[in-house]
């Protein structure tokens, strides 16, 4: 039996025995959350289940326990509201979209967006996808023998898929200044900031991320001018028809009837197109980077692909025709999980196991921990897609696997991008190997989802 791949990760932080913090401890902290988030855990964080400490004056609970998370997001989620740290690094660019906002805000933006992603409207999107990758395929035809960034080729193609099925295919958006703001928010604002850190004052001015406002606001117009477009045009098919005729509802003109105001309407189309592209064109990066290290793995996904009867008018049905690569996906979204830290902190006391837990309490759950721990995985550090294949998946403790959350926040596209994803895969690995040639393995580095710390080069050939 083949060895099974072990990806490299970040160095572990060296601190202080449990219970005391020392000066060097701050100092270790504050380096790693200035270059890679990641790197701010040690040893002990992959093995603690319930650990309550209280750093720079906050309160604070780190949680990998299964039943303690469920009870934190689901059971008792009424007690829990955003972290102001995430709040920090998210809100300033998503303002009141779903990811960000709270209370009846929330409930609003849910209510708005939810029609367009139950399983029958998500299904309808699948020969969209599978349309837009087919035209991708032809121009990666043109590269075989050559080079490309895997990092690249997945983000230019997500954002096509997003805008040919969510968006209907509006030409409105230019791409490759969407793209490079979206990289340069990332860059300047992807961790939190210092001042953030140590609970500092909003007025005070935030050192470094100056810049990020012009990008912010250059995001914003690009999507106000996709929506006034729109409402242009819905008006123009007369009074209270928000969708011209013949032409079906997508989620922009789902969101255009839904009653929100213009400044909503612009937050969750940025959410949706931030987020919705950038996660999955991380993840299927990282998985083409798996594969590539993987040659038994990949071989038995080709094996699958090739011999599956997939119905070209049904790619929704091709995840249960294609179990092998939804477990090679799931097994990426372990390693590679695409909400890297899940934080909260509580309105009013609780009790957390064995742990009384006071008002304002910050919890936090790091599914880069939790999904590799040493007591809820068996060798958690390898690539081993059989644990998510056929009997097997159900000897994953429930709640140990967070790829999308959980709880009533609980990612809203979560089938939207497995379909997407599976979809991808099936069309691309088909046609094509991507053979890892870069001359340094990449490791993950948080900037809200995990980035590679090197471009991950790949050789397309042609199978």
């Amino acid at each position: 039996m083949p060895q099974a791949f072990t990806p490299p990760t970040p160095d572990l932080a060296q601190y202080s025995p449990v219970g005391k913090i020392r000066l060097g401890d701050y100092i270790t902290y504050f380096k790693a959350m200035s270059t890679n988030p990641l790197s701010a855990w040690g040893e002990d964080h992959y093995k603690l289940r319930i650990a309550p400490f209280r750093f720079l004056g906050r309160k604070s609970v780190m949680l990998n326990d299964p039943d303690t998370i469920h009870h934190c997001f689901v059971t008792n989620a009424s007690n829990y509201k955003m972290n102001p740290i995430r709040q920090a690094v998210l809100r300033p660019f998503l303002r009141d979209g779903l990811l960000t906002a709270e209370g009846a805000t929330w409930k609003t933006a849910r209510h708005a967006v939810a029609p367009v992603f139950t399983p029958r409207k998500i299904n309808a999107f699948a020969p969209g996808i599978r349309d837009v990758t087919v035209e991708n395929a032809a121009a990666i035809d043109c590269l075989v023998g050559g080079d490309i960034s895997a990092s690249r080729l997945m983000v230019d193609m997500t954002l096509d898929i997003l805008i040919g099925t969510l968006f209907s295919g509006d030409k409105a958006l230019d791409k490759t200044r969407f793209t490079a703001n979206i990289n340069r928010l990332i860059e300047i604002t992807g961790i939190p900031h210092v001042f953030d850190l140590i609970s500092a004052p909003d007025w005070i001015p935030r050192i470094g991320h100056g810049a990020s406002r012009r990008v912010i606001a250059d995001l914003r117009r690009q999507v106000g001018e996709i929506a006034d477009q729109r409402r242009q045009v819905s008006d123009e098919s007369g009074p209270n028809k928000p969708v011209a005729q013949n032409k079906k509802a997508d989620f922009l003109d789902l969101l255009l009837g839904a009653g929100l105001e213009d400044e909503a309407v612009i937050d969750n189309l940025l959410t949706f197109m931030a987020a919705g592209h950038e996660t999955t064109a991380r993840s299927l990066a990282w998985t083409l980077y798996l594969l590539s290290s993987a040659p038994d793995v990949r071989e038995k996904l080709e094996a699958e692909i090739d011999n599956a009867t997939l119905d070209e008018d049904d790619p929704a049905g091709w995840m249960d025709q294609l179990p092998w690569t939804v477990a090679v996906l799931k097994e990426s979204l372990r390693l590679y999980p695409s909400a890297p830290i899940l934080t909260r902190s509580t309105l009013g006391p609780d009790q957390l196991g064995e742990h009384k837990i006071s008002d304002n309490t910050e919890i936090i759950v790091s599914t880069w921990l939790l999904h590799r721990h040493a007591d809820l995985w068996d060798a958690p550090e390898e690539f081993r897609p059989s644990r998510f294949f056929g009997e097997a998946e159900k000897d994953i403790p429930r709640y140990a696997y967070l790829p999308f959350g959980l709880g009533p926040r609980v990612c809203i596209g979560a089938r939207f991008a497995m379909m997407e994803m599976v979809i991808v895969l099936a069309v691309l690995l088909r046609r094509f190997r991507f053979d890892h040639v870069g001359t340094q393995q990449p490791v993950p580095v948080m900037r809200i989802t995990l980035q590679p710390d090197t471009d991950m080069m790949m050789r397309v050939s042609r199978r």
